[in-house]
C-alpha cells in the first residue's frame, strides 16, 4: 500500500509542477519514476524538499533508500549568496530531522571541493547537481562526482541557461555539460523551460535541466 501511495503522491507533483512556474522540476520525478534508484546523491539540499521528492519516489519500487546530501547549511553568508548566485538553504539539523524518517539520510556541510572527497567507496543511482551556480563550482562538483559513477548512473544538471550567452561565461552548467564525452555518457537537453528573476542578475532568466548517463 504504502508504494501506491508514493506513486499517486508522486504523479500528483509531476502535474503540479508541469502547471507551476517552475516545470522542470517535473524531470527529477519523472527520471527517477523510469531508473528506480536505490542510492541519491543531492547537491544543494535547499531546504529538503527536492530530496524529500526524490526519496519518496524512489520508494515506489525501493523500500530502503540511501540519501547523501551536501550544502553549506550554517555556513552560507551574504558573499558566498552573490558569488553563487545562490539562496539560504535550512539549517542542517532541520534537515536531519525531516529527511531521515523516509530515508539512511548523511548530510554534509561545507564546500563541496572539501566535503564531496570525504564520501569515499561508495557509487550512486541518481546524482541531482544544483549547488552553486558559478561556473568553477558546477565544474569542480562535477569532476568530483564522477568518483560516485557506475554504470547506468544518472546525472541531472539544473541550470542550463538559454537566453543570455552572456551569463553562462560565469554561471550555469552549460560549458560543463558542453565537455562531457558522448562517447562514455548519453546527454541531452531537457525540453521543458522555466524563468526566473534575480537581485544577483538584472535580467530576467531561462533555464532548463541537463541529463547525462553513463554508458
Amino acid at each position: 500500500m504504502k508504494k501506491i501511495y508514493y506513486l499517486i503522491l508522486t504523479i500528483y507533483r509531476i502535474i503540479k509542477y508541469l502547471l507551476s512556474n517552475t516545470k522542470r522540476y517535473s524531470n527529477i520525478l519523472f527520471f527517477v519514476l523510469l531508473y528506480k534508484p536505490k542510492t541519491i546523491l543531492e547537491i544543494g539540499v535547499y531546504t529538503g524538499r527536492r530530496a524529500q521528492e526524490m526519496i519518496e519516489a524512489a520508494k515506489v519500487f525501493n523500500e530502503k533508500i540511501e540519501y547523501y546530501g551536501f550544502d553549506l547549511f550554517e555556513m552560507m553568508n551574504d558573499k558566498i549568496l552573490k558569488k553563487e548566485m545562490s539562496k539560504i538553504p535550512s539549517s542542517k539539523k532541520k534537515i536531519q530531522q525531516k529527511l531521515s524518517k523516509i530515508a539512511d539520510i548523511k548530510l554534509f556541510k561545507g564546500y563541496t571541493n572539501k566535503t564531496l572527497p570525504k564520501l569515499k567507496n561508495t557509487k550512486v543511482d541518481f546524482i541531482f547537481i544544483d549547488g552553486g551556480h558559478a561556473v568553477n563550482t558546477i565544474h569542480s562538483d562535477w569532476i568530483k562526482c564522477k568518483n560516485f559513477i557506475k554504470k547506468n548512473t544518472v546525472i541531472v544538471f539544473d541550470d542550463y541557461y538559454v537566453n543570455d550567452k552572456k551569463i553562462i561565461k560565469k554561471y550555469g552548467c552549460n560549458k560543463v555539460t558542453d565537455t562531457i564525452s558522448e562517447k562514455k555518457f548519453e546527454k541531452k537537453l531537457c525540453k521543458l523551460t522555466d524563468s526566473f528573476t534575480t537581485n544577483y542578475y538584472d535580467k530576467g532568466l531561462k533555464f532548463k535541466m541537463f541529463y547525462v548517463k553513463k554508458r
